[in-house]
């Protein structure tokens, strides 16, 4: 039986990956506004091992011939057993992120800042400060204890894992988790992390546990590959309402 792993989409396109225990295959549509058309192209690796030496996902849509730069992962989850997509328009309330650069100087030029000032340098001490605020913003006790399952990527594949985050929101923002790019944000029903680094990208989904001792057993699952992020949810509860609160949608 196959697993749908990752969704991405480039224009009218959307590619959907999918990994059984042999191999991975993904699959190109071309996107109509309410329907899909049929499958225009496919590649089929042949088994996991040559899926592995693909480095991951980004690797499968490098073999595809699609830039993976210009391309973004869409959110989805199953529900009765059929995949939804969240609205364009609802995937994402960026909490924080060092990913804006050119948006922090749009917003600095059209106050009357000095171009040649605003440099990375001084755009990366403004979000630091800026985390500094998340970080106050958040300080809010969560009842239970918050866990991470994490979806990691290397430079010879990708594999899950968790972390054990604390009870308290802001918790979830005192580590880059190994990333130089990195974007914590809420989906739909979700609070997540997107990060990426020299090899590969990292991705995380931050839930409630019911205390520590719950959160801990649910880590020793994931860690011996005896829990996917499926039941992971069905486990836990959302984070999102805690942060939802403080910012108001």
């Amino acid at each position: 039986m196959r697993e749908l792993v990752a969704i991405y989409r480039k224009g009218q396109r959307e590619i959907r990956i999918f990994k059984s225990k042999k191999k991975v295959r993904a699959e190109v549509y071309q996107i109509k506004p309410f329907h899909y058309q049929n499958v225009f192209y496919n590649r089929v690796c042949s088994d996991v091992e040559t899926f592995l030496k693909l480095e991951g996902e980004e690797r499968m849509l490098k073999a595809l011939d699609i830039d993976v730069n210009t391309c973004y992962r869409v959110p989805f989850e199953r529900r009765n057993g059929k995949i939804v997509l969240f609205p364009v328009n609802k995937q994402r309330r960026v909490i924080w992120s060092n990913e804006d650069y050119d948006e922090w100087k749009k917003s600095l030029i059209d106050v009357g800042e000095d171009e040649d000032e605003l440099t990375y340098e001084r755009y990366y001490e403004d979000c630091e400060v800026f985390l500094d605020d998340e970080r106050s913003n958040l300080n809010k006790e969560v009842d239970g204890y918050i866990i991470a399952f994490a979806n990691l990527g290397f430079w010879n594949g990708r594999c899950n894992g968790a972390k054990l985050i604390g009870d308290n929101v802001k918790d979830i923002l005192n580590s880059s988790y190994g990333c130089d790019d990195v974007t914590f944000y809420c989906d739909v029903h979700n609070v997540r992390f997107d990060g990426s680094h020299h090899d590969g990208s990292h991705y995380l989904l931050f839930r409630v546990a019911k205390d520590k001792d719950a959160a801990e057993r649910l880590a020793n699952k994931i860690a011996y590959h005896d829990m996917t992020e499926e039941e992971f949810r069905k486990a836990t509860r959302s984070l999102r309402p805690y942060v939802a609160k403080v910012y108001g949608f």
